[in-house]
């Protein structure tokens, strides 16, 4: 059974070596949309910023890519140490969330309208994002823990 959440955006991170994918709820937490893909450079710090000021949100979750068998990763440290680079720039509650499958996941979206894994690759890691989000959205709803507090 769904229960009132509270009022307030939440951002969700799909961590990548390479790039990471972006998505942002409206206030109400109805609607999960698609942000940004940011490349994960020296300006990384900075373009975080930006946007935890511009949405202001009420928590943050990251994707934790655990292996299949739920044990932690390369990976999941990776996206941990992501967590902790958040945590020098935003007060609030920052969850990992088990993000198994979430790119594949993406991927299959993508072929569901038509689109090839090179079309994609521009947004696939905003939709592995949406995917996570959503998933800590449902968890939260349903009275579970959002996902591992950091």
């Amino acid at each position: 059974m769904s229960k009132p959440i509270a009022i307030g955006r939440r951002v969700g991170f799909d961590f990548g070596e390479k790039r990471i994918g972006v998505a942002t709820s409206d206030s109400e937490s109805i609607l999960v949309s698609p942000h940004a893909t940011l490349l994960n450079d020296d300006k990384l710090l900075i373009k975080l910023q930006e946007i935890i000021t511009e949405v202001n949100p009420f928590y943050i979750v990251v994707g934790n890519p655990k292996h299949l068998s739920g044990e932690s990763s390369t990976s999941s440290e990776a996206a941990a140490a992501f967590g902790n680079l958040l945590r020098s720039i935003f007060a609030g509650p920052i969850y990992l969330v088990d993000e198994r499958l979430s790119t594949s996941n993406a991927y299959s979206q993508m072929r569901e309208i038509g689109k090839s894994e090179r079309e994609s690759k521009a947004v696939i890691d905003q939709i592995a994002a949406i995917n996570i989000l959503e998933s800590a959205l449902l968890n939260e709803r349903s009275g579970s823990a959002v996902g591992q507090l950091l």
